[in-house]
Parts: C-alpha cells; sequence; structure tokens
C-alpha cells in the first residue's frame, strides 16, 4: 500500500493559518478586555450612591442643650470635688436615707418637656433603672458618651443615627424626686465624667 506525500506548500501553510487563528483570539480577548469608559463611570456612581454617610461633630457647629423648653430649671448640679462647700451641698441626691454625689446635672420642670440630642451619634443601649427611670445612651464618638436618665416617652431605638436635636423622648419619673417631669443628663468624655454645663461651652472639634 503506497503513502501519499503531503506537497511541500502544505505545512507552512498550515501554519500561517494557526498563528493567524492564535494572533486573531488574542487581539480579540485583548479588545474584550479594555474597560469601557462609560461602565468605569456607571461604576464610579453606584460606589458614590453605595458609600455610607458618615456624620462628623464638624457638622455640628456647636453644643446644644438636651431640653428645648425655656422652663426648664436645674434641680440638682454636677458634683465637683473642687466645688465650694456650698456648690457641693447643691450637688447632692438624697435616697434612701443616703446623700450621693450627683453624676451629671438634674433638670426639671413643672410639665413634660421634649429631650433632644445634644450631638449627633448612635443609640447604643435603652433600659430602665430601678431608680432613675428610662435611660438612652447614644456614642457620639469613639471617645464620648451621653446619657440621658428619667425620660418618660422614648421615641429612639438602638442602632439609630441621630442628628443633632433630634427628639430622644420626653421627661419623666425617677425615684430620687417628687417630680414627674425630669432629665437627669451625664457626659462621658474619655471615660470620665465630666460637668454637663460646662460641656455646653466646649469646642466641638476637639471632641473628635
Amino acid at each position: 500500500m503506497k503513502h501519499r506525500k503531503l506537497k511541500g506548500y502544505v505545512l507552512p501553510t498550515l501554519y500561517v493559518i494557526v498563528l493567524i487563528v492564535i494572533f486573531g483570539a488574542v487581539s480579540l480577548v485583548s479588545s474584550l478586555m479594555q474597560v469601557n469608559p462609560s461602565y468605569l463611570y456607571s461604576v464610579n456612581v453606584l460606589k458614590d450612591i453605595s458609600m455610607p454617610v458618615v456624620e462628623t461633630l464638624e457638622e455640628d457647629k456647636q453644643i446644644v442643650r438636651p431640653y428645648t423648653s425655656d422652663s426648664v430649671r436645674i434641680k440638682t448640679y454636677f458634683y465637683d470635688v473642687d466645688g465650694t462647700i456650698e456648690e457641693q451641698q447643691q450637688s447632692l441626691i438624697y435616697f434612701e436615707n443616703t446623700y450621693m454625689k450627683n453624676t451629671g446635672v438634674l433638670y426639671q420642670d413643672d410639665q413634660v418637656f421634649d429631650c433632644v440630642a445634644v450631638l449627633g451619634g448612635t443609640v447604643l443601649n435603652i433600659k430602665e433603672d430601678n431608680i432613675l427611670g428610662n435611660v438612652v445612651e447614644i456614642e457620639n464618638t469613639p471617645n464620648l458618651r451621653t446619657i440621658y436618665y428619667s425620660l418618660g416617652e422614648i421615641n429612639v431605638k438602638v442602632g439609630e443615627v441621630l442628628s443633632q436635636g433630634d427628639l430622644i423622648g420626653v421627661s419623666g419619673e425617677n425615684n430620687i424626686t417628687d417630680s414627674s417631669s425630669n432629665l437627669l443628663f451625664e457626659v462621658y468624655y474619655n471615660g470620665t465624667l465630666i460637668n454637663p454645663e460646662d460641656f455646653y461651652s466646649m469646642d466641638v472639634t476637639t471632641l473628635e
């Protein structure tokens, strides 16, 4: 049986065809991999839309008080170890035959008043205290926490992000006063209690 021999030009022709196919495939893949400018723009737009809005204290130009009524008054002041004897006497809470140092400022009014966020922040905790009533704790920055005690109705929930001035709840009762309209307000900065009355006049930019 005779074997036919391929003509001399067949193999070179096949090599050329294979090279053309390979070159064409590479060119096609390369063109598909090029970034379409309109696609890139749409991705950037989506990124902008999906990015969470992070509020900073820079948006809050000045710290506000935790109430809006002009008739609210101070019932018991913050206990300052460096204060005068008279000031310290005005900063004691009497409960069950015991005098306790007030760790915040106790506000009162003859009628129920709104309690608002002094700065923007996130609600960390809501609970009921047997002595001080309903409590809402807010993280304003990693270094700053504000706590609202003796609330009546509460209008926020844990995890909620608040802006400055948002309604937290209304004043309410506790077991250390006879009044039905109270707010005990505490401020922790870097883990240390500070006087809320001094806090209101602090520079917001230093509290980051």
